[in-house]
């Protein structure tokens, strides 16, 4: 049994940058407790193993009583900035500076005179920090179904989730250009997401299965094995190797292994491992 290994796989720069800002922050002199607003990464794993060094996850910044706060890469809207400026908190800022250029676009593009739309997850953290620097004023939309039900407005603004499918992306700018008369487009998916995303689509047609690993609550890591999923490939997303299941692999000659970005080496290395020990042997 063949395994081929996605290039790309794993940690991407912001989630890299976040982490060792953390890291740093928890090895530091400096003895002030830490509070990260929201886990730091989608990966389960990785939020315990800081945690266990003494990072303490709070859902809201009032829940932040003294000390350092660390902004996550997935970034906040300007109330939070100003609320721990008020409070004296300490601010750790871990937003991904892909993230950072979508905030600015959304004021910019507010200012002149758009109605913006961000594509992308109503619910994800991103979006919402995303919306609170255009202050509350956007249109979110996650799909062309449900653009059908928004009234647009003649001169229209488009940014994207730096996680979105670039498949969504275009079909939702199709459908609103359409509908208005002017259409400013900024395709703010990260190079990254779309590059694992493209190699995710390419390995699932070589192969009889794909395991993609990485957190259930990654929103670029559930999007890698949707496309692999949709191409009619044998998919299973798992977190560790020991939601491996050896029937998975029987009578399959050729396995892919992808990864999302926020999941680290260890857990790719101790997914392969498992397979090896199923008779896998890595491709050169």
């Amino acid at each position: 049994m063949q395994i081929i290994i996605a290039k790309s796989a794993g940690f991407c720069f912001g989630v890299r940058r976040a982490l060792e800002l953390v890291e740093a922050a928890l090895n530091a002199e400096e003895k002030s407790p830490i509070f990260s607003l929201g886990p730091l990464i989608h990966n389960p794993t990785v939020v315990k193993g800081l945690e266990a060094k003494g990072l303490h996850v709070v859902n809201q910044i009032e829940e932040v009583p003294e000390g350092r706060v660390v902004i996550r890469s997935h970034g906040v809207g300007p109330g939070i900035y100003q609320y721990a400026k008020e409070k004296n908190l300490e601010v750790i800022d871990a937003t991904c500076p892909f993230v950072k250029n979508v905030h600015q676009l959304a004021v910019l593009l507010k200012k002149e005179g758009y109605q913006l739309i961000i594509i992308g997850e109503r619910e994800h953290a991103e979006v919402k920090g995303v919306l609170d620097s255009a202050a509350g004023e956007a249109l979110i939309v996650s799909s062309p179904t449900e653009l059908e039900q928004m009234n647009l407005e003649l001169k229209v603004g488009i940014i994207s989730q730096t996680t979105q499918d670039i498949n969504n992306f275009q079909q939702i700018v199709c459908q609103i250009v359409k509908r208005t008369k002017e259409c400013r487009v900024f395709n703010t998916i990260c190079l990254a997401t779309s590059k694992r995303q493209q190699e995710v689509a390419e390995l699932s047609k070589q192969v009889d299965l794909v395991i993609v690993v990485g957190g259930k609550n990654s929103a670029n890591t559930c999007r890698l094995a949707e496309i692999a999923a949709n191409n009619g490939t044998l998919t299973y997303h798992v977190e560790s190797a020991a939601e491996l299941q050896t029937d998975w692999f029987q009578d399959k000659k050729v396995v892919g292994i992808t990864a999302g970005a926020s999941t680290p080496d260890s857990q790719i290395n101790a997914v392969v491992e498992k397979i090896k020990s199923l008779g896998g042997i890595i491709s050169d």
